[in-house]
């Protein structure tokens, strides 16, 4: 046994354990085309929320976006500093509910959680990208998100001037608004796990895609270009966030 202990230990000492990379978990809002999960359980994700005037969908172009945001985070990380990893809740047009998304996210490797998505409802001439958390009364890690959001609102929104100079950083709102007050279902399936309730986690709505002015400089044409720009600004963001920590 003394024989094997020492072995061990030298084993360690030439070939030491590595450290699991922090992970970047990326949440594309919505997908497929049937709503998943319940009301019941508080786990239900409709398949789409938001639409621009020429009919793109919100559930596709979350998609789109988070996929290049894979892409890029993957680029910036591999710049030198720590190692950062990256995973999606989905790389497909299907719908999970919030139970399985919050499931995916719950890793011991969790650095942070970000849900995509893309606004409507401001109003045809709304512009600007923002971050949502959930309210204080219900959110252990509030001046958390609230920080988080805010550099990631503002990180998002240099992408999108390079193509829209008059959009702004809306900042950060809470969820207090939903459900008739009780908030998220997203973020009330990750505060059942622990360790979600400890790292910074948001939604990022990208743009206002109803408003006619977006989807002609943003989304008409080169969007994989202009997607690239804007997940740029945000992978470096999360990726300095990340190393920072």
């Amino acid at each position: 046994m003394r024989f094997f202990c020492l072995c061990f230990l030298l084993c360690l000492f030439v070939f030491p354990l590595q450290a699991v990379p922090p992970v970047i978990i990326i949440d594309p809002g919505h997908g497929g085309s049937k709503v998943a999960g319940s009301l019941d359980q508080r786990s239900n994700s409709s398949p789409n929320n938001a639409q621009t005037p020429g009919g793109l969908k919100e559930k596709n172009l979350t998609l789109e976006f988070s996929l290049i945001l894979k892409e890029e985070i993957l680029k910036e990380a591999a710049k030198a500093g720590p190692q950062v990893g990256v995973l999606l809740t989905r790389e497909e047009d299907r719908n999970l509910d919030f139970v399985q998304r919050a499931a995916i996210a719950n890793r011991p490797d969790t650095a942070c959680v970000v849900s995509i998505h893309f606004n409507a409802g401001g109003g045809k001439s709304a512009l600007g990208s923002l971050a949502l958390i959930a309210a204080e009364k219900r959110n252990p890690s509030y001046q958390l998100d609230h920080r988080f959001g805010k550099g990631l609102a503002e990180a998002c929104n240099r992408g999108v001037q390079a193509y829209l100079p008059n959009s702004k950083s809306r900042g950060v709102i809470t969820d207090g608004h939903l459900h008739g007050g009780l908030g998220s279902n997203f973020f009330f399936q990750m505060l059942r796990h622990k360790k979600l309730r400890e790292v910074p986690k948001c939604f990022l709505e990208v743009e206002f895609i109803d408003n006619p002015e977006v989807e002609k400089a943003l989304l008409k044409s080169e969007r994989e270009k202009k997607f690239r720009t804007i997940a740029g600004e945000v992978a470096k963001y999360l990726v300095g966030w990340v190393r920072e920590s």
